[in-house]
């Protein structure tokens, strides 16, 4: 018998849509855990994907879980889960595009098995008297853990369904929808996020934006004022219709406004009086390409038309910074505000573990790893971008198609060394690992512009 092939092989000589084929062939396979709610990041173990177990973490340093009133059995589940709320609704968006360019029932079944996913998350907080609580569900069970950008991608795959929603998952989705934006309220956008207290309700950008669609939507649906006036409040404070994270940081070091920014503690000694070390921030772009969606096409009298191309094409134009030519982002990179230039950021030696920041062992030292969520939320924000704005439209395209062009078996992981030199074997876990996003992005990009007749 001849031995297995990686599904992964074969991608990187596949037309886009071969792509699109081979990677609904194997993802729809692996996907699923036994209890219904999709994996996040998966193991890539020679030709098999496999779920993360405690075999893979023996010599890895790992975050503690230190304040959780719930803890996961060990790392192993950390990371099959840590964005299973995130897959579940790209997924889901995916699938109902896939469904409304070809009427394809295996489209409806593979959407009806994501909406499942996010159901069966969504009981968890029900169960624990939290209806409107999605947390990450490690062990697929319940946790006190969740961030504003999971729901991002829960409303997103949810709100796309109802499309094509039957009758009864199209009531249970609204209520779910209506319990996020009811939750949110009452814990005043404030969680206990890793090590840390996080609220949300004076963000001013891409959380800012989550957190008005969620309310829109609401809005929408029950027609109570309620959630107008939620809407109304983050509207107030937005800056996020004319400036991204990035322009952030431009403002505030120009005003003298900038604080201690923590993750400058990993390079201090390499920094320049204009510049700052960026950590995920110009992936903010697709939370906020698809919340502006949302809002213009529920309040077009807050976001118009050409305020919704504005704000697009603000957010889409930050997709070089940190991106190498051969598209494959660096986490870690440097950004001089006042000459607009990035550079990668070097390795650095490693903090001791009282200083990790967020207590994680990866954010203990920089280097020049890449990884692939750039790749993801671009290709998303530039789908959006060519459908509603005129002046970046083929540019959008042309980038789109690249990305889609460019996956290959490197790009579907999430994070890659591309010298063996730029992640140490205490935090080697995180090589060979199938992207929690890549997969379902993907789908998700390709069958919304095959619809547009973009490719």
């Amino acid at each position: 018998m001849p031995p297995p092939k990686s599904p992964l092989i074969g991608l990187a000589d596949a037309s886009i849509e071969e792509k699109a084929g081979l990677i609904q062939s194997f993802y729809q396979d692996v996907a699923f855990h036994e209890s219904g709610i999709m994996y996040s990041l998966m193991k890539i173990d020679g030709d098999v994907i496999r779920p993360f177990e405690p075999r893979d973490f023996v010599g890895i340093e790992s975050f503690d879980f230190e304040g959780w009133r719930i803890k996961p059995a060990g790392p192993w589940e950390y990371r099959n889960n840590e964005n299973s709320i995130t897959t579940s609704g790209i997924y889901l968006a995916a699938q109902t595009a896939r469904f409304q360019a070809t009427a394809d029932e295996a489209a409806m079944v593979q959407a009806l098995k994501a909406f499942r996913s996010l159901d069966l998350i969504y009981r968890f907080g029900e169960e624990d008297g939290r209806p409107g609580w999605m947390g990450k569900p490690y062990g697929f069970r319940l946790s006190d853990q969740t961030s504003g950008d999971q729901y991002l991608d829960a409303i997103w795959g949810l709100w796309s369904f109802l499309q094509i929603a039957p009758e009864k998952e199209a009531a249970r989705a609204t209520e779910m929808l209506i319990g996020f934006a009811d939750h949110w309220r009452r814990i005043d956008y404030t969680i206990f996020y890793l090590s840390h207290t996080w609220s949300n309700k004076h963000e001013e950008h891409a959380y800012n934006a989550i957190f008005m669609a969620i309310n829109r939507i609401a809005f929408h649906l029950t027609g109570d004022p309620v959630y107008q006036a939620e809407a109304d409040r983050f509207h107030q404070i937005a800056r996020w219709p004319t400036e991204t994270g990035v322009g952030a940081w431009k403002r505030k070091i120009r005003t003298g406004e900038i604080g201690d920014w923590m993750f400058n503690k990993l390079v201090e000694d390499h920094l320049g009086p204009n510049e700052f070390l960026c950590w995920e921030t110009t992936i903010h772009s697709k939370f906020t390409a698809l919340s502006a969606e949302i809002i213009h096409d529920l309040a077009p009298d807050i976001l118009s038309t050409d305020d919704l191309a504005t704000t697009l094409e603000t957010w889409w134009k930050t997709w070089p910074i940190g991106m190498g030519e051969d598209l494959l982002p660096f986490y870690f990179f440097i950004v001089d505000v006042e000459k607009d230039t990035w550079r990668p950021a070097p390795r650095t030696k490693r903090l001791p573990r009282d200083q990790w920041l967020l207590g994680q062992p990866g954010l203990s030292y920089t280097s020049q790893r890449r990884w692939m969520e750039p790749l993801c939320r671009f290709l998303v924000t530039s789908v959006i971008a060519a459908e509603h704005s005129t002046a970046v439209r083929q540019p959008a395209i042309d980038l789109a198609r690249r990305i889609m062009e460019s996956i290959d078996a490197v790009r579907i992981k999430w994070q890659h060394d591309p010298d063996g030199n730029q992640i140490v074997a205490a935090t080697g876990e995180v090589k060979e690992v199938l992207s929690s996003e890549m997969p379902a992005s993907y789908l998700a990009a390709f069958w919304r512009g095959r619809i547009r007749g973009y490719w």
